[in-house]
């Protein structure tokens, strides 16, 4: 099943050739809601899916970040050697590593007018990947109550967006077209044509995912 999620771009340059590198975080753990129809039980109206550590910092699924395509928002499909040349607008690196509870990822981006983008303020990243979704309803070692795991999650690329829905600490960061499924927020009513974007904050020293009108 195709997944996206998202977090901002921070600490850019530019390197002599005038590309832009980065040092960002981008997929999380935790728990995140969809709407039912998007991951294949449309008799829910929503769904909470767990991505647990073990998943997310897994070996195979973090090397799957290593040299997969950069792109200019989500493409309406998945990249791969037959489209690349033209969807990619850059590349991740192959230092991917865990960082609390974000993936840490090194990229490039040498398409100058995505650059431009980004300069102008289009700076966060949202990961587009496959994974499995077991139905296996459970609860957090926080105490939270979840209706499937991610498992096996294979990064596919990581798309340069307006705003991303890993909250604004994953920045270059999130924004969503027609791949794969993304997270709404619990307040609004699940629309096929609207993605309603997160933001992190801590209530009672327990990271909550809330509305920007939730947050103020």
């Amino acid at each position: 099943m195709q997944f996206i999620d998202a977090a901002p771009i921070a600490g850019t340059r530019r390197t002599a050739d005038g590309y832009l590198v980065a040092d960002v975080r981008t997929a999380r753990t935790g728990i995140q809601l969809y709407a039912g129809h998007e991951v294949g039980k449309p008799e829910m109206a929503t769904v909470k899916v767990y991505r647990p550590e073990d998943q997310v910092f897994d070996k195979a699924s973090l090397g799957s970040y290593a040299h997969k395509p950069v792109t200019n928002d989500h493409p309406d499909e998945a990249v791969t050697a037959d489209n690349w040349k033209a969807l990619s607008v850059g590349q991740i690196g192959d230092e991917v590593a865990r960082d609390g509870e974000f993936v840490r990822i090194p990229l490039i981006v040498m398409d100058g007018a995505t650059i431009s983008e980004i300069e102008g303020g289009k700076r966060e990243l949202s990961a587009g990947y496959t994974c499995d979704l077991a139905w296996e309803p459970g609860t957090t070692p926080a105490g939270e109550k979840y209706d499937a795991i991610q498992k096996d999650i294979r990064i596919n690329h990581v798309a340069i967006v307006q705003r991303g829905r890993a909250g604004s600490e994953a920045r270059i960061g999130d924004g969503v077209r027609s791949w794969g499924a993304a997270p709404f927020t619990s307040d609004q009513k699940p629309k096929e044509d609207k993605i309603m974007t997160l933001k992190t904050v801590t209530v009672d020293g327990i990271p909550v995912e809330v509305t920007d009108q939730g947050a103020t």
